[in-house]
């Protein structure tokens, strides 16, 4: 069975560079976002793991991964992109509520 994630195994992560295994991008967790239970009786309260990349042409298709943190540990994990504007990176996010 599955790690159940809560937002406490990836706070010492942050800054770490992370690896997504089968491709060729490596990226820093560079913030966590913290959100309320909206529902009393969930399971954990939600946040959102930010992730940066430099822009390239070549964007991470958005899918799960074997997530490898950087001196730490590997989870499997959805990552997505989102809308970036800034010309400089990239941010690809995983959500969890």
């Amino acid at each position: 069975m599955a790690e159940f994630l809560e937002i406490h195994h990836f706070q010492p992560l942050v800054g770490k560079t992370v690896r997504f295994k089968g491709t060729p991008f490596a990226m820093p967790l560079i913030k966590i976002i913290a959100g309320e239970k909206y529902i009393p009786s969930a399971k954990r309260d939600p946040f959102i793991l930010i992730f940066r990349a430099p822009k390239t042409d070549v964007y991470m298709t958005e899918g799960y991964f074997e997530c490898e943190f950087e001196d730490g540990p590997t989870y499997q994990i959805y990552i997505s992109p989102t809308h970036t504007p800034e010309r400089e990176w990239q941010d690809y996010q995983a959500i969890f509520n």
